[in-house]
């Protein structure tokens, strides 16, 4: 079975799409990614063969004309049974219907974008979203969220093991950053964050109990974590629940419905700043059984939903009854 995938220029969206790539490759399918000029390393480093398409752009899309004609043009030629288009390179459905192939639509962890894709449907739609998650009355076919960040090497200090409960601390906003700080001082916890001194904004006092570290890749960290505290990014809100911690969105704005809605189920919090409460927030993070309970259950949803691998054989259906 030939395999084509497309994507949007963003490293988060392909990486969602990675474990099914390794899944049909590994069961012994032709699979080529299809991507912008210039995303075209990214998708190389996760292993996969690219395909260029497009010229070098909008990184949010993968839908103009210039994509789906050449898009188009290649499929023709290679003729792939199956097209996976992420939620936002709906090039794939068009170029799927225009060749005949069985199209799918990949919906990762932000949830669904409005579609470019002049209406043309797929043949199947596929959710990470757990149920508790979901709307109800969806009749999206699910998969298993599988945390992947592109390559990453275990640091040294991971060797050793915290003598506190540990808390990542994901974020690039320098006020979030700052809060962070203020507010862990004094707490009996390690809180590891991957930045530099400088990036943490002006006037940062970076205290005892926080690690600055140049990388911290989420498959190799999260293992050793009790909690995450986070900005509302949905790959590491995601990889949190996949993990069964206990999560804390921080942000000067308004969060993403994901992690208000995490909030909701009892698995995590969200807090907008300032917050004269954020120390309390996060030292209950490793201290509120309910959180962690609530985290574990959303992670045994996740857990349970179908594999990449246990999908293949559907995805091969598919493509013989689209045949």
């Amino acid at each position: 079975m030939r395999v084509l995938f497309t994507v949007a220029s963003d490293a988060g969206r392909l990486h969602n799409l990675v474990p099914m790539i390794w899944a049909l490759r590994t069961a012994g399918h032709d699979v080529k990614v299809a991507g912008r000029p210039d995303f075209t390393p990214v998708i190389n480093r996760t292993g996969s063969i690219a395909v260029e398409v497009g010229a070098p752009g909008d990184p949010a899309w993968l839908a103009d004309a210039s994509a789906v004609a050449e898009l188009t043009e290649f499929a023709e030629v290679w003729r792939p049974d199956v097209v996976i288009a992420d939620d936002r390179a709906p090039a794939g459905a068009v170029a799927a219907k225009a060749t005949g192939a069985a199209s799918v639509r990949v919906v990762g962890p932000a949830g669904p974008s409005v579609q470019t894709s002049d209406g043309v449907a797929t043949d199947m739609t596929l959710d990470c979203l757990p149920p508790s998650l979901r709307q109800p009355g969806g009749e999206n076919g699910l998969i298993r969220y599988i945390p992947y960040t592109g390559p990453a090497v275990v640091p040294g200090w991971l060797r050793r093991k915290s003598r506190r409960d540990r808390v990542l601390l994901a974020t690039t906003d320098p006020a979030v950053c700052a809060a962070t700080f203020d507010a862990v001082s004094g707490l009996d916890i390690e809180v590891v964050w991957a930045g530099t001194p400088d990036s943490a904004g002006p006037g940062a006092r970076i205290p005892a109990n926080v690690r600055v570290v140049d990388t911290a890749p989420a498959p190799a960290v999260l293992p050793t974590c009790s909690a995450v505290v986070h900005d509302g990014a949905a790959d590491i809100a995601f990889a949190a629940l996949a993990y069964g911690l206990p999560q804390l969105a921080v942000s000067t704005r308004e969060l993403p419905q994901l992690v208000r809605d995490i909030a909701e189920t009892g698995a995590g919090a969200v807090v907008e700043l300032p917050a004269a409460d954020l120390g309390e927030r996060i030292n209950a993070l490793v201290a509120d059984e309910s959180l962690r309970a609530g985290a574990a259950r959303l992670s045994a949803e996740i857990e349970a939903m179908p594999k990449p691998l246990d999908l293949v054989p559907a995805l091969a259906a598919l493509a013989a009854a689209c045949a």
